[in-house]
């Protein structure tokens, strides 16, 4: 599956923008430039913005764009105000899925890491945050499923179970942490065929 499919889905994201009355930038480009940029490792919006800018004569040129110039921040800016990001991810994740699929055999972490930003009475011990778990495939480095949750709702067990039983895989090793080697809780899949080993 190539990049003709993942543009296919982007463009069925309902643009937003006059009505739907011709507009100077496809909403599928600032999408697609936009996920071109996090995987770059561009995070914010206007780092985003630079992304753009830097390489908007090599995508003008690759998809035969008329404007010679890529959206600035405003625009995106707007558009990740009025775009759904769990609609895009769900887009990209399909899409990677098929593009990259796990093999039998690959190793895949399972980990949860706080996010700093959301933490509040860090030196308490009622600590307040939101944690991102994420399966990660060893040998490639890239997240093949994650979720979040918040530490006074859920847990980082609950959650990677709930990860198992998404991932569509077979025959795999999964590593992670030895919290979840209480007797109570069980890391195993029932689709079945793999692995555990606890760090």
């Amino acid at each position: 599956m190539g990049l003709d499919a993942l543009i296919e889905q982007l463009k069925t994201v309902p643009d937003w923008r006059r009505g739907g009355k011709k507009v100077d930038y496809p909403l599928w480009i600032m999408l697609l430039m936009s996920l071109l940029g996090v995987m770059s490792g561009y995070s914010s919006l206007r780092a985003l913005a630079d992304f753009m800018k830097r390489h908007q004569s090599e995508v003008v040129e690759l998809f035969g764009l008329e404007k010679p110039e890529l959206p600035k921040y405003s625009t995106i800016r707007r558009m990740a105000h009025n775009v759904g990001g769990n609609k895009l991810a769900e887009i990209f994740q399909g899409w990677a899925e098929q593009a990259c699929p796990v093999e039998s055999g690959e190793a895949i972490a399972m980990d949860g890491k706080a996010l700093a930003s959301t933490g509040q009475h860090w030196s308490e011990s009622e600590q307040d945050f939101v944690s991102v778990v994420s399966a990660c495939v060893h040998s490639h480095g890239w997240v093949i499923a994650q979720t979040s949750f918040h530490n006074g709702k859920s847990s980082e067990i609950t959650s990677v179970r709930s990860l198992l039983e998404k991932l569509d895989v077979t025959g795999v090793w999964f590593t992670m942490d030895a919290l979840h080697a209480q007797k109570k809780q069980s890391v195993r899949s029932p689709k079945a065929a793999m692995t555990t080993v606890l760090a």
